[in-house]
């Protein structure tokens, strides 16, 4: 896009009456706070750095898009088409991510605390060390995502998947996982301390060393896990099926419901 073309983007974006065409184009460093871009074809667009803060992209296709330290705080993008988006370090504090599709996104180091992303397809994307803190991931793909050294504290995650997912040395502490898919999942190190998991699925998850102090585990399905060295003094562990988990090593001082 030429500087001519850069300079009227704004102009276009005001007076246009249908979704905008900007597929591939270089927005860099635009400052496109609370503009209307519902709807619009962003596919492969360069919006790093870009200043999206309130801006409305519900519906907006940024696939492929570049969008790293972007603010977007407070943005609407549900429904928004993210997938394969490069979206590092961006700030999505309080974004609306609802049913987004950031499949295969990179997320890492982004600030997404606080963001709805409830019903949203994150399978596959890379949030090592995001910041997810009190966000809603209700019903959320995660799915062979990698979350090593995230921040989940104080966020939903119930009912979301996360199947294959890789959470070590992630802080999930105070979240809450009822129903949730945790299968397989790399748990080495975690942090779930008074963490909700009710009803979780944690078949064949490696849990080692995890943190499980006072949390809820009451009917989680944990069965051939990995438990060897995980802290669970004073677990909730009432009618948690642990057949074939190894518990090397594990504290169990003080858990509740915990049959040898």
């Amino acid at each position: 896009m030429s500087d001519l073309t850069r300079n009227g983007v704004k102009k276009l974006i005001v007076e246009a009456t249908k979704p905008v065409e900007l597929k591939g184009a270089n927005l860099s460093k635009l400052n496109l706070s609370y503009a209307e871009l519902n709807g619009a074809n962003l596919y492969g667009a360069d919006l790093s750095l870009a200043n999206l803060d309130g801006a409305n992209l519900t519906g907006a296709d940024l696939s492929f898009a570049n969008l790293k330290g972007a603010k977007l705080y407070g943005a609407k993008l549900s429904n928004a088409n993210i997938s394969n988006a490069n979206i590092s370090k961006a700030n999505l504090q309080e974004a609306n991510l609802q049913r987004a599709n950031l499949q295969g996104a990179n997320l890492q180091g982004a600030d997404l605390g606080e963001a709805n992303l409830e019903g949203a397809n994150l399978s596959k994307a890379n949030l090592q060390v995001a910041d997810l803190e009190s966000a809603n991931l209700e019903g959320a793909d995660l799915s062979f995502a990698n979350l090593q050294e995230a921040d989940l504290s104080f966020a939903n995650l119930q009912e979301a998947n996360l199947k294959e997912a890789i959470l070590s040395g992630a802080n999930l502490h105070y979240a809450y996982l009822m129903g949730a898919n945790l299968s397989k999942a790399n748990l080495t190190g975690i942090d779930l301390s008074f963490a909700y998991l009710k009803g979780a699925d944690l078949q064949g998850a490696d849990l080692s060393f995890a943190n499980f102090k006072g949390a809820n585990l009451s009917n989680a399905y944990v069965l051939v896990s990995n438990l060897e060295g995980a802290n669970l003094t004073g677990a909730n562990l009432t009618g948690a099926n642990l057949t074939g988990a190894k518990l090397k090593n594990a504290n169990l001082e003080g858990a509740i419901g915990y049959n040898k």
